[in-house]
């Protein structure tokens, strides 16, 4: 590959990343607000009904988000091959398969999940109808999401991410819109409010048809049917949706699990930590979400160089930004959430620390799974770290049964159970993608961890030894970003990274400079 073409790459990615983190710190706010003023107008209670009937029906997401891997992957190598014959086909079957999908996940929503929710779980007898609304709602919104899917996918292979974080950034104003009116409405707040959270999927279905058929023809639908793509897209979706699967499960049987030992009052906890989780991930899953069509593309054109620079490159990063992030949350936790919620419930912090901790173990497996994919032989790193995830239920069910552990241990297995993905998928993929083992720990773990120690040191000792209050939440917050950035620079990057922040900051530098003596001469 030429350098001037890497370059256009690279700066496409950049583009596509300041996007997307626009979107996500719009987002973050958002989530963060409109988390705090749902807690105080449903309550404890109600706020743990809420997340817990609400997220039944995202069990199945593990299908939709399989099928839409899948979608992204293929139409971004035929992009790369630039075979529009091909694209169109893709698209078709795509939209085909998601059709098909829409009308199981009604089926078995309608089935086993109403029955699962009626008769399973512990929800107030006076609380059943409303939990029933929020049910419903959340079937009508998931089942939507399905059906455009296929739309969203051909955008983000096409690499259109300003539109994507254009309909989020929607979305959220939407939710706040609903939040602030919602104490003004008269009856029920808790079925009113699952009833008009449908709204944002509205608007994402509506979006994404609109802009692909007019911006793309290949996803104006004409019927098609192929055998041969049938099977391959099924084949890579079926064994990506055990990994999904296996996710999806965890996710929902750890609230499931909270609420046999624990009851409604730790869902509303798990609710809130993960919402603050999900922020701060947000952020560096716009990272992934940019550079994951060019490693699809760029291992398609058979530029394994750019490919593997690629995978160490959006690793370290990812790592970097998750970091910068974590560390005033983690070492400011208390003061965030009282702030944040005035009443903190119990458990929230150590929820909100191992989830975050979680995060950082968790977040150096995205990247090799991307590659991974792009190869389209998903098939043991699925089966394995899915089964792997799996065992997460089993070990806190174990704990809790037998042990009585305290709650916060949930997560404590969270982060083995990340610990041991993370070896697992450094085995596959020496094999898959001739990485091998030591020089991935040398160009990403090994940077990753000596940065951090150097990180940490300064804002832990300023928190250690400052009252708690807003002038040590703001000393540490600082020292923290400016400890992080130094030991990133310097510690953290090789040379060639340098080199490139340092040509970047200059040609931002010169353009901002040029911009303001042709003012000044005017």
């Amino acid at each position: 590959m030429s350098t001037e073409n890497q370059s256009a790459k690279n700066k496409r990615i950049a583009k596509n990343t300041l996007a997307l983190y626009v979107r996500m710190l719009f987002l973050l706010f958002i989530g963060l607000y409109t988390s705090r003023a749902t807690l105080a107008i449903f309550g404890v209670e109600d706020f743990g009904i809420y997340n817990l009937v609400g997220g039944i029906i995202t069990m199945t997401v593990f299908i939709s988000s399989s099928m839409s891997l899948s979608a992204q992957r293929f139409l971004s190598y035929a992009i790369g091959l630039n075979d529009e014959k091909h694209l169109k086909e893709i698209f078709s079957m795509s939209v085909n398969t998601h059709a098909i999908i829409a009308l199981l996940i009604l089926l078995v929503g309608e089935t086993a999940g109403l029955w699962f929710t009626n008769t399973q779980l512990v929800i107030p007898e006076d609380k059943m109808s409303a939990a029933n609304i929020i049910y419903q709602a959340s079937v009508f919104s998931f089942v939507l999401n399905i059906l455009a899917t296929p739309y969203n996918s051909v955008i983000i292979a096409h690499e259109h991410l300003d539109f994507f974080a254009l309909i989020s950034v929607l979305q959220g104003a939407i939710k706040l819109m609903i939040v602030w009116c919602l104490p003004y409405i008269d009856g029920d707040k808790l079925t009113i409010y699952a009833i008009l959270m449908t709204l944002p999927a509205i608007l994402y279905f509506v979006m994404n048809y609109l802009f692909a058929v007019k911006h793309f023809k290949e996803s104006i639908y004409e019927w098609a049917w192929s055998k041969k793509l049938f099977y391959e897209m099924a084949s890579f979706a079926g064994y990506s949706t055990f990994g999904n699967m296996a996710t999806a499960v965890v996710t929902q049987g750890q609230s499931v699990l909270l609420n046999i030992f624990h009851g409604t009052a730790l869902n509303a906890v798990r609710g809130l930590s993960m919402q603050v989780s999900v922020a701060i991930n947000s952020f560096v899953s716009g990272t992934y979400t940019a550079v994951n069509p060019q490693i699809i593309k760029s291992y398609a054109q058979k530029d394994y160089a750019y490919f593997h620079k690629l995978i160490f490159n959006s690793t370290l990063l990812g790592y970097y930004l998750l970091f910068l992030i974590s560390l005033p949350v983690i070492l400011e936790a208390d003061f965030i959430l009282n702030l944040w919620l005035k009443e903190v419930p119990e458990y929230t912090v150590s929820f909100v620390r191992l989830l975050l901790v979680n995060s950082l173990i968790y977040n150096f497996v995205i990247p090799s799974w991307m590659a991974i994919q792009a190869t389209g032989d998903v098939v043991k790193i699925h089966l394995t770290t899915g089964t792997i995830n799996l065992m997460n239920l089993l070990i806190t069910y174990t704990l809790w049964h037998f042990f009585n552990m305290e709650p916060y241990s949930i997560y404590v297995v969270n982060i083995a159970i990340s610990f041991c993905m993370q070896v697992a998928t450094l085995i596959i993929q020496r094999e898959m993608l001739k990485i091998k083992i030591k020089d991935y720990l040398k160009q990403t773990v090994w940077p990753a961890i000596s940065s951090s120690v150097v990180s940490i040191f300064i804002p832990l000792s300023a928190a250690l030894v400052m009252e708690d209050g807003v002038l040590r939440f703001f000393v540490v917050g600082f020292l923290s970003v400016i400890c992080c950035l130094a030991s990133f620079f310097y510690v953290g990057f090789n040379e060639g990274m340098r080199k490139d922040v340092i040509t970047y900051v200059s040609n931002r530098w010169n353009k901002l400079t040029g911009h303001l003596s042709q003012s000044w001469d005017i």
